[in-house]
């Protein structure tokens, strides 16, 4: 047996690639550094402090997606070497028979462009009563988190090594093509938090150059860095040699509707400009569009599990089964350590992605409040403070966007009977809505069950002039997964 660094894995061709990646929103590529001024500071280069996106970040969401996207969510890879996502990144398989096989695919670590952050506040709240939860451990109920701006850009690059062996060429190509179609089509997030709308990222332009190391011209190209072939193609799976549609077998159900605001809006902002207004509603840089108000995925996650968690104590009868099967759905309501959980217990993440986007149609208005003592009727001396809500019309437009994964008729159904809640304003978003603020109007909603094997089945919701709905689909199909939730117990 020969020596392990006298091997040779016979690379006949390279395939260089190189993409912009550009974040739609804010995104935290995590660092455990507490600094003075936030409690998440995000990762920087040590030489240059530009705000770091490691390469191994970028191959454990590419190998995720390539995962999920052949096998289906929440699929687990097997000991060997048998699935794509093993074949392109590699795999180890400890035991008796320890075998390793290394990755054919490098990866370069991507600085950002620009190093533009903001400060993003955050609460705990209790889903229950939804005010804020009592902490006892180190930090309390507030923190606050330091984000790269959206519209920061990242230049990634790839290296494809592959071996002599056809078929294995192809197994690799396409499992490159996979993994880089989730950039592309902005299914793949970077970051933490992604399942709260956070790190967003697309990739619009790719450059693909090949070449074949048995063609003496190519290898001398090579070897001086000059171009290599670059074939042509619309999408990246195009260039690489795929016009058939690529396999997925997720199992999932999107939601993306429409309101009107006809109110006001407050989801709270840290304030740190210290001429703005006691109270702002939160703002970020989305789309180019500068300092514009979203709707956090954290806020709207937050109110639709609080509702979710009202209807299923409504129709179970035990309570203990309704808080699980909410937590099915959004994910657990307490992080346990390992000590607290149960032996057979483990984490898990929340199936529900529920996206970030911006308020449209809307007006800047401050307002002057004051307080008011309820037992004699006269103001609190002192009490004056000025608030800046977001201030919705008819022009307004407030999209929200969800995406069940692994769904079950029954959690499709609690999803519709919130979206119903949400489309006849009895279920308010953000703060203050004793006070008569984040009540929304429906316009319209589109759904789509992608079922594995490029399987979809889609609806469409529009009201209509005597107010009643016209939906666009199998209704029967909705109306059953809404009667599911009944008996989910």
């Amino acid at each position: 047996m020969s020596a392990r660094w006298n091997e040779n894995r016979k690379i006949t061709r390279r395939i260089l690639v190189k993409g912009k990646l550009t974040l739609l929103t804010p995104a935290r590529f995590g660092s455990s550094e507490e600094s003075v001024v936030t409690s998440m500071s995000i990762l920087r280069d040590a030489n240059s402090n530009k705000p770091l996106l490691p390469g191994s970040s970028i191959a454990g969401a590419m190998r995720a997606y390539l995962r999920e996207r052949k096998h289906g969510y929440e699929s687990i890879e097997t000991k060997g070497f048998s699935m794509l996502s093993q074949k392109l990144f590699g795999s180890v398989v400890d035991g008796e028979q320890a075998e390793s096989r290394e990755s054919y695919l490098l990866i370069e670590d991507a600085f950002a462009d620009k190093t533009t952050t903001e400060f993003r506040p955050g609460v705990r709240i209790e889903s229950a009563t939804r005010i804020v939860k009592e902490v006892k451990s180190k930090g309390g109920q507030l923190y606050d988190m330091e984000l790269l701006e959206a519209g920061s850009s990242f230049d990634l690059n790839f290296e494809l090594d592959l071996p002599e062996d056809e078929s294995e060429q192809k197994d690799l190509m396409e499992a490159f093509a996979i993994a880089l179609t989730g950039f592309e089509t902005g299914e793949i997030g970077m970051g933490t938090r992604k399942r709260r709308g956070l790190g967003e990222c697309k990739v619009d332009e790719w450059n693909v150059q090949i070449y074949d190391l048995r063609n003496p011209k190519e290898l001398i190209a090579w070897i001086s860095g000059t171009s290599g072939s670059q074939p042509s193609g619309k999408t990246v799976a195009e260039k690489l040699g795929f016009t058939h549609p690529l396999s997925d077998n997720r199992h999932r159900f999107k939601l993306e509707a429409e309101f009107r605001l006809p109110g006001s809006l407050m989801i709270r902002s840290g304030g740190n400009d210290p001429s703005s207004p006691d109270m702002v509603h939160l703002r970020s840089n989305h789309g180019g569009a500068g300092n514009t108000p979203i709707l956090s995925g954290t806020s709207l996650a937050g109110v639709m599990r609080a509702r979710g968690l009202r209807i299923a104590k409504t129709l179970f009868a035990d309570d203990k089964k309704a808080q699980k099967f909410v937590s099915e759905i959004f994910g657990p309501d307490e992080l346990l350590n390992e000590n607290e959980r149960k032996s057979d217990e483990r984490p898990f993440a929340s199936r529900l992605v529920v996206r970030e986007r911006k308020v449209e149609g809307e007006k800047d208005m401050v307002q002057s409040r004051i307080r008011i003592d309820r037992f004699t009727g006269g103001t609190f001396p002192g009490a004056l403070f000025e608030q800046q809500p977001v201030i919705g019309g008819r022009k307004s437009k407030v999209t929200v966007s969800v995406e069940l994964r692994n769904p079950q008729g029954e959690q499709i159904g609690l999803l519709l009977h919130i979206l119903k809640d949400l489309w006849t304003g009895d279920l308010a978003l953000g703060g203050e809505s004793s006070a008569g603020r984040g009540r929304l109007e429906g316009v319209k909603a589109d759904m789509w069950l992608h079922l594995p094997d490029q399987q979809m089945q889609e609806w469409h919701i529009t009201p209509t002039n005597n107010e009643k709905l016209h939906i666009e689909g199998n209704r029967d199909v909705l109306n059953e997964y809404a009667k599911n939730v009944e008996g989910a117990q």
